[in-house]
């Protein structure tokens, strides 16, 4: 067969009369779709079941391959820039927050309290 010479690309001008004749499926490159190992496949969108409706089965690697290849894939996760500004110094507070809070700091008149407290403009990026 002149397409297996060819590193699996197909030597024929249409990508459908080989796929056909070949019995294996055709990217749009013209490229045999292939398994990890280079096992050209009929059919990529499909598995193995057990009857029409049934389970699938375990005998499918084609499909536990694409599963494996899934569940190792990697996300990439959100770059975090440090961005923004803080600041650092003394809360006294001008009256009490009893009412509204159980918090210490604010449990007491003229109470002071050294903070840091950093402004992120994340939301507005």
């Amino acid at each position: 067969m002149a397409s297996s010479r060819h590193n699996g690309k197909n030597s024929a001008s249409s990508p459908s009369a080989t796929a056909g004749s070949a019995g294996a499926a055709q990217d749009e490159a013209g490229s045999f779709l292939t398994t990890a190992q280079g096992l050209r496949l009929p059919d990529t969108d499909h598995s193995l079941k057990a009857g029409e409706r049934g389970p699938t089965l375990l005998e499918d690697f084609h499909l536990r391959e694409k599963i494996t290849h899934f569940d190792h894939e990697r996300i990439p996760e959100r770059v975090v820039h440090a961005r923004g500004a803080a600041a650092h110094g003394v809360f006294e507070s001008y009256g009490t927050g009893r009412s509204v809070t159980t918090a210490g700091f604010l449990a007491g008149k003229g109470l002071r309290t050294e903070v840091f407290v950093r402004f992120s403009p994340v939301l507005t990026s």
